[in-house]
């Protein structure tokens, strides 16, 4: 019967749709959600049905073979690869979006002088709040926004901050802070005092993107 057929694909087909919308918002919002290749899999062996039935509307003609029971095992791979996809670039964008310092490193190279230790405070709840918003999913636009707005935030308050270090040091840290240093930041000083303070390993090299350059 293609009720039961129907009641057999419901909720996996709903599971894949919730996955395919929160993906959606991602791209729309600019960030780079690649899509599984069990996807494209599951849409082609659905399209291969769909062909198969629209010459013979009969419940009989999806249940014949194998081909109603790979759809279901497709849809239900699919899902769960594009969900994990999404997770894996929702993490990654993290990094994107901010690239300074966590409050426990920041707390190691500034002077705790009055004003240091009021904008530490601030920086320190600004960047709870925001690895708080990557522990999920975004489940709407405005999830999305509130990060940047948390992202931004950071940055201009880790612009207050004054390292009590080195003069080519502080350059490049305050750097790291308001968006990325470039390399000609990593001078022979940098790269000692780095390694004298364990945070040689801290840092990574990055390409600009596109609309940066």
């Amino acid at each position: 019967m293609l009720a039961d057929l129907r009641s057999d694909l419901a909720a996996p087909a709903a599971e894949l749709s919730r996955a395919l919308d929160q993906r959606q918002l991602l791209v729309e919002s600019g960030i780079e959600a690649v899509a599984p290749a069990s996807l494209d899999v599951s849409r082609k062996r659905a399209a291969a049905l769909l062909e198969k039935f629209t010459a013979e509307k009969k419940a009989a003609t999806l249940k014949k073979g194998v081909g109603w029971a790979n759809l279901i095992r497709d849809i239900k791979a699919a899902s769960t690869d594009v969900a994990a996809s999404l997770i894996s670039s929702w993490k990654a964008y993290r990094l994107d979006v901010f690239t300074g310092e966590a409050p426990s490193l920041v707390k190691g190279r500034i002077a705790f002088t009055p004003a240091n230790n009021v904008a530490f405070k601030q920086y320190d709840q600004l960047h709870q709040a925001f690895r708080t918003e990557f522990d999920k999913l975004p489940a709407e636009q405005a999830a999305i926004e509130r990060v940047r707005a948390l992202a931004a935030k950071l940055t201009e308050t880790a612009r207050e901050f004054d390292y009590d270090v080195p003069a080519d040091v502080k350059r490049f840290l305050e750097a790291v802070q308001s968006g990325g240093a470039t390399l000609e930041l990593l001078t022979d000083a940098v790269k000692t005092w780095l390694k004298e303070n364990n945070a040689f390993h801290s840092y990574r090299i990055l390409p600009r993107s596109a609309d940066e350059r």
